[in-house]
């Protein structure tokens, strides 16, 4: 069986979210792995969010469709296991660069699909009762300093000339920050509706169950070496021919031969507190559970079902490995344990003496573009998704949909969102990779203490952002 024993033994290597659902009383057992060449209609490569929700379409729309996931380890034990538990409206890529791709009315287009997706999410897991501990209550993004004030203040001043509603997103006073979650030092936020919070374990692991009584078929412990027109090939010599092939591999794309240079895989960290008790609470608040968001360093917060909060985010270290090679595996580097520790205390400083319960790693992945991308080639019936730049719990649903869309041949609104088209150009060859993204890294460390120190926009994080091509988000 190719998944990792150990990681099967210990599911916590995975995530605090695996070692919740199997515990050792309720083991996971992976699912029987591809022992001999077939054939499918639509064979998916990565049984992600992004492999499953694009099953779960096809499958809905078209139930003769005979659809084969195969998944190297099992299904959720990428970043779709591994994830803060955001659903949010946000996608990577400024307005300017989907403008410069779909116009105005693109863009705006792809905004509404995505705060769609939200809303879809919620919509599939009531339907197929998915027990992920969904709620809608958006997303706080929380101001500790002048500068970000200001910026949350243009960002909602942008959002209405883009037609953002004061339903959609709006600014939050002290005060009014105070009376939702008691964070230290707030001066105040900018608040999204378009978000929900999710046991994200609990997402991933429900809908593979889905699309399988939905009748796809999903392989674990089937590593693809090499997808090719028609045909996924895997490690072990047995193939796959379909008419389409998809890869849905997101940061894991690196191990696939054919697909060198597409993503680079960036490594962050998560930990989880203890259950908290009630005089807790009461100190921090947090009744409505929204997800919480906040800058110098990026930190994102959930305050789970069972009443603890997890903290993950920009874990101050190079997150790149040299010649692409994710290992989510480790635990979390004890500097950065330590660092969200301090960072958790100095938000909320009830939390001092709380016992820290877990950590992990995880990964995500980064096109060239560091916009996330759809595409589907009839020619070959070679298709694609992926490239979210850690925001692609709700984009992944919208992009599994579009693909769904692409692969029937359907002409909707959303084959026409400007996300689909050709693949980002590849990133570039060692070892200028790892020498390009260790210095983006290092001078996005630096711009974050230098504007935390002077209150002031800082010109290294603005040349870091243009080196690597990154242009911004939405949301």
């Amino acid at each position: 069986m190719n998944p990792n024993s150990a990681v099967l033994a210990d599911p916590g290597r995975i995530s605090h979210w695996f070692k919740q659902l199997y515990p050792p009383e309720r083991a996971l057992v992976p699912r029987p792995a591809l022992t001999e060449s077939r054939a499918a209609d639509v064979c998916i490569v990565g049984a992600g969010y992004t492999g499953l929700w694009t099953a779960y379409a096809l499958r809905r729309a078209d139930p003769s469709l005979d659809v084969v996931l195969l998944d190297a380890e099992i299904a959720g034990y990428g970043a779709s296991g591994r994830n803060g538990g955001a659903v949010i409206a946000q996608f990577n890529g400024s307005r300017e660069y989907w403008t410069k791709r779909g116009g105005r009315a693109g863009t705006q287009a792809m905004e509404r699909a995505v705060r769609e997706s939200v809303v879809e999410v919620g919509a599939a897991v009531e339907r197929e009762g998915i027990d992920c501990s969904y709620a809608r209550n958006g997303v706080v993004m929380v101001a500790r300093t002048p500068l970000e004030t200001e910026r949350f203040r243009a960002s909602i001043d942008e959002d209405r000339e883009w037609g953002w509603t004061e339903e959609d997103s709006r600014l939050l006073t002290a005060a009014e920050v105070q009376e939702r979650i008691k964070v230290d030092g707030a001066l105040g936020a900018r608040y999204n509706a378009h978000c929900a919070s999710i046991h994200p374990g609990a997402l991933v692991r429900g809908l593979a169950d889905t699309v399988e009584r939905l009748g796809a078929t999903i392989y674990e412990g089937t590593r693809v070496t090499a997808i090719e027109p028609g045909l996924a090939r895997t490690a072990a010599g047995h193939t796959v021919r379909a008419r389409t092939v998809v890869r849905a591999t997101e940061a894991y794309t690196e191990s696939l031969e054919t697909h060198r240079r597409i993503m680079v895989p960036v490594h962050t960290s998560m930990l989880v507190t203890e259950v908290l008790p009630d005089h807790i609470w009461a100190q921090i608040g947090w009744a409505g559970r929204e997800a919480l968001l906040a800058e110098h360093p990026f930190l994102h917060l959930q305050h789970t079902a069972d009443h603890r909060i997890t903290i993950g985010g920009d874990d101050n270290r190079v997150p790149y490995r040299y010649a692409s090679a994710p290992n989510a595996d480790e635990g979390a580097p004890p500097r950065v344990l330590s660092m969200y520790r301090r960072e958790l205390v100095r938000l909320f400083p009830a939390l001092r003496d709380v016992r820290i319960d877990h950590s992990w790693q995880g990964v995500f992945a980064a096109p060239r573009n560091w916009a996330p991308g759809v595409g589907y080639d009839a020619g070959t019936g070679l298709a694609w998704a992926g490239g979210y730049v850690g925001e692609g719990v709700a984009t992944s649903n919208l992009a599994g949909r579009a693909l769904a869309d692409l692969i029937l041949g359907r002409d909707t609104e959303l084959t026409r969102l400007p996300f689909v088209g050709p693949p980002a150009r590849r990133w570039e060859p060692e070892p200028l990779r790892a020498i390009g993204s260790g210095a983006i890294a290092v001078m996005r460390q630096i711009g974050d203490r230098a504007e935390l120190r002077t209150g002031k926009p800082s010109k290294v994080v603005e040349l870091g952002n243009r080196v690597a091509g990154y242009t911004g988000h939405v949301g």
